[in-house]
C-alpha cells in the first residue's frame, strides 16, 4: 500500500512550524557561540585546564581542546600543491542475513592512487575477504553487523600500510570518515585485538612518516561547540547545568568563520578513547572549507599528531584536499575517496555470484545446502542492483 498522504499532511505543516521555529532559535543561540568563540580565541592555556578538569569528572567527555592556533583563526589556501603521491581507501561490505541459506559476510576495500601532474594513470586494486563462522566453533568469534564494520575499518587502514611502503614519497593517505576507530568497552571484548591491529598500522604509518588523513564530510559533531560550553560555564557548574548551546553543530559555526578554500585551527580531540592513541598517534583534526561562496561545502579532517608536528605536511594536506575536491564539480568531495569508493562497492550480482560459487563448492565437498528462510523468500520481489 502507498503511504497515506491524508495523514501525513497535518504532520508536514507541523514539521514545518517546528523547523521555523528551531531555526530561530538556533540562530539565536549561533550569534551568542560565535561572540564567545572570539572573546575567548586567545585564552588558549585557560581552557586547556578547563578541559583536563572537566575530563577528570567526566571520562566521557568530547570536545575539541585548543593547541597552539587561536580558536577563530582561519588560514587561506598555501600555494599550489608539491608533486606528490595521493592514495585512498574505502571499504565495502557483505552483511550476513541468517535468513540467508548461506550466512556469510564479506569486506572489500578498494585502492585507488595517484601521481598529479607526473603524466602516470591512476590506478585502482581491490583486496576481498570471505568471512564466516564455519571451522572450529571455540575459536571463531560470531559474526554480526559490527565486527563486519571493525573488520572493513582495520583492512582499510593495513592495505594503507601495504601500499605506503612501495610508493613514492611525500604520501597522502585519505579515508572516508573519523580515523578514531570506535569499539566496544571491556578488556574481555572480542573486538579488542582489531582495535590492536589498527593501532599498530597507524604506527607503522608514523614510522614511514606517511601523512595521514581521515575526511569527514559535513559533520555533525559538536566538538567545539562543547569547548565552547565549558568555555562559557564556572568552573564547578560545568558538569551540573543544562547545555547553552544545545542543537548546534560545528558546521554551523564554521560555515561562517571560513570563506572558501580556508582551513580553521588545529585542535587535539578529547574523547573517551584517547589513551588508546597515545603518543604520536594522538588524534587532532581541523576544518576545511572546500566549497565555494556560493556553496560552501566545510568537512572535517582528522590527522594524527605525527603530521599535525610538520607545517609543511599540514600544508600539503590543505592544498591537495582542495584541488581533489574541486576536480568532483558541483560537489565537492577529495576525488581520490570517489574513485576508492567505486572501486569497493559490491553489486548485487557480485553477491549473487559468489553466493553460487560458495554453494557449488559446498555440494563438491558434500555438505548440504540450505534454502532462503520463508520469510526472506516472499521479501525477494523487484530489481536490486547494489548491495
Amino acid at each position: 500500500m502507498p503511504l497515506n498522504y491524508l495523514n501525513l499532511q497535518n504532520q508536514i505543516q507541523s514539521m514545518a512550524d517546528a523547523s521555523a521555529s528551531r531555526r530561530q532559535e538556533l540562530a539565536e543561540r549561533l550569534n551568542q557561540c560565535e561572540e564567545l568563540l572570539h572573546a575567548q580565541s586567545h585564552n588558549l592555556i585557560r581552557l586547556q585546564e578547563k578541559v583536563e578538569k572537566a575530563a577528570a569528572k567526566d571520562k566521557n567527555l568530547r570536545c575539541a581542546v585548543p593547541v597552539s592556533e587561536a580558536l577563530d583563526a582561519h588560514f587561506p589556501a598555501p600555494v599550489s600543491p608539491q608533486s606528490c603521491t595521493i592514495l585512498s581507501a574505502d571499504g565495502s561490505q557483505i552483511t550476513p542475513n541468517p535468513h540467508e541459506a548461506i550466512f556469510y559476510g564479506v569486506v572489500n576495500v578498494g585502492v585507488f592512487y595517484m601521481q598529479p601532474g607526473s603524466g602516470l594513470a591512476p590506478t585502482t586494486a581491490t583486496t576481498t575477504e570471505l568471512i564466516y563462522e564455519e571451522g572450529d566453533p571455540n575459536e571463531n568469534e560470531r559474526i554480526t553487523e559490527e565486527l563486519i564494520n571493525l573488520r572493513r575499518d582495520v583492512t582499510e587502514r593495513q592495505v594503507l600500510v601495504d601500499y605506503a611502503k612501495i610508493l613514492p614519497a611525500p604520501l597522502i593517505t585519505l579515508t572516508d570518515g573519523p580515523l578514531e576507530l570506535y569499539h566496544e568497552p571491556g578488556p574481555k571484548n572480542p573486538f579488542k585485538h582489531y582495535l590492536d591491529d589498527y593501532l599498530a598500522a597507524l604506527d607503522k604509518l608514523s614510522l614511514l612518516n606517511i601523512i595521514t588523513a581521515g575526511y569527514v564530510d559535513r559533520p555533525r559533531a559538536a566538538l567545539l561547540i562543547n569547548l565552547l560550553e565549558l568555555a562559557a560555564k564556572p568552573e564547578n557548574e560545568v558538569l551540573k547545568t543544562a547545555p547553552l548551546f544545545s542543537g548546534l553543530s560545528d558546521l554551523a559555526i564554521m560555515r561562517d568563520l571560513l570563506q572558501p578554500s580556508e582551513r580553521s585551527a588545529i585542535f587535539g580531540l578529547q574523547s573517551s578513547s584517547g589513551n588508546d592513541y597515545e603518543g604520536r598517534k594522538a588524534l587532532h583534526f581541523f576544518y576545511l572549507n572546500v566549497g565555494s561562496s556560493d556553496h560552501p561545502a566545510v568537512a572535517r579532517v582528522e590527522i594524527p599528531l605525527w603530521v599535525m608536528e610538520v607545517p609543511d605536511s599540514i600544508d600539503l594536506l590543505h592544498s591537495v584536499l582542495l584541488d581533489q575536491a574541486r576536480q568532483s564539480g558541483l560537489h565537492p568531495y577529495p576525488y581520490a575517496l570517489i574513485r576508492a569508493h567505486e572501486t569497493a562497492v559490491v553489486k548485487m550480482d557480485e553477491h549473487e555470484a559468489l553466493t553460487g560459487l560458495i554453494q557449488n563448492e559446498l555440494l563438491r565437498r558434500g555438505v548440504p545446502l540450505q534454502t532462503d528462510s520463508e520469510k526472506l523468500a516472499n521479501k525477494k520481489v523487484g530489481t536490486r542492483t547494489r548491495y
